[in-house]
């Protein structure tokens, strides 16, 4: 029988080998195009709820103009910081389109923050008002993080105000983006949130509301990380909402108990706009909300591109089976 091999990448050998933060951005962007044209499979994430605040789903991928398919394997638990560990973790399998092989298993940590960034960023850049001075992040974590990173390089001029309930987060966040990004520290979200263009949550799981959408001001973006800890007007006050995946967003949210009733706003996929066919920002003033809760084929795309920089750098570890 022919022998087969898989590439393991570890948390650090995906790190190591150093996806450009302006190349995940480009890969996001053109996996938008592909699922605005149609050329996606990517089902409603399936999964299972050990705790009534965590998760573990199975997210599967297939695009059909790259050629690359996969599914990810991701658990999100939001107390795992009690005990010194990551929030979210799980392991990306990539296969073989003319076998169904597996061809490289890789820890994706990274990649779920990246791809989530750059979506926002995405997001950002065709559903943002004209101008983008104040950007609010609420929550210094990695999500935090590598939205700063790559919200900056598309609105470089943007002061970015970060809230955390841990001081020393946003601080620590500040050294390490402080030769890309003007952060400030803020210490009320509510002021964040009034001052801000684009606000972005990025908190753990939230079970009761944290957030007014009455603080938004006109001409203004929100992109909840999670989909809850929001006011219920943030979808009936709000001019429009968009979402990644209007299948995806409304399976989950019937199936999961959305604590918004009202989705009749909803105009559509953020991918609709980034191809042309649906107007995005229909006056500068309008209040607009997103959620992007997150697509297998963005995680596929990432995980392609990481793969092929492992290849060429020799980086990881490839097994037979």
């Amino acid at each position: 029988m022919t022998t087969c091999t898989v590439r393991w990448l570890s948390r650090y050998d995906v790190l190591a080998a150093a996806l450009p933060l302006a190349s995940a951005l480009n890969v996001v962007e053109a996996t938008l195009r592909e699922h605005g044209n149609g050329a996606f499979e990517n089902p409603p994430k399936i999964g299972v709820h050990p705790q009534t605040d965590a998760f573990i789903h199975a997210m599967a991928g297939w695009l059909p103009m790259q050629k690359r398919g996969g599914v990810k394997w991701v658990a999100g638990y939001s107390r795992n910081f009690k005990r010194g560990l990551p929030n979210i973790t799980g392991l990306m399998i990539l296969n073989d389109p003319e076998t169904g092989l597996p061809i490289c298993v890789m820890d994706a940590s990274y990649i779920t923050a990246i791809r989530t960034s750059a979506a926002s960023a995405i997001t950002s850049k065709y559903l943002a008002p004209n101008n983008v001075d104040r950007i609010a992040v609420i929550g210094a974590g990695l999500q935090g993080l590598y939205h700063v990173k790559l919200m900056s390089l598309i609105h470089p001029l943007a002061e970015f105000q970060v809230v955390d309930i841990n001081p020393g987060a946003v601080d620590h966040l500040a050294k390490q983006v402080s030769a890309e990004a003007r952060v400030v520290h803020v210490r009320e979200a509510e002021s964040a949130i009034r001052a801000a263009d684009v606000v972005v949550t990025a908190t753990s799981r939230l079970e009761e509301v944290v957030f007014k959408f009455g603080w938004t001001k006109k001409a203004s973006l929100v992109l909840p990380i999670h989909f809850r800890g929001w006011s219920q007007d943030i979808t009936t006050a709000s001019d429009a909402l968009f979402t990644d995946d209007v299948g995806q967003f409304t399976n989950f949210m019937s199936a999961t108990g959305s604590p918004y009733k009202d989705l009749s706003r909803l105009r559509g996929s953020v991918s609709s706009v980034v191809v042309g066919n649906l107007t995005g920002r229909s006056r500068n003033s309008e209040r607009i909300a997103v959620f992007n809760l997150g697509l297998a084929i963005h995680d596929v795309a990432i995980a392609a591109e990481i793969l092929s920089l492992a290849e060429r750098q020799n980086i990881g570890t490839v097994v037979d089976y």
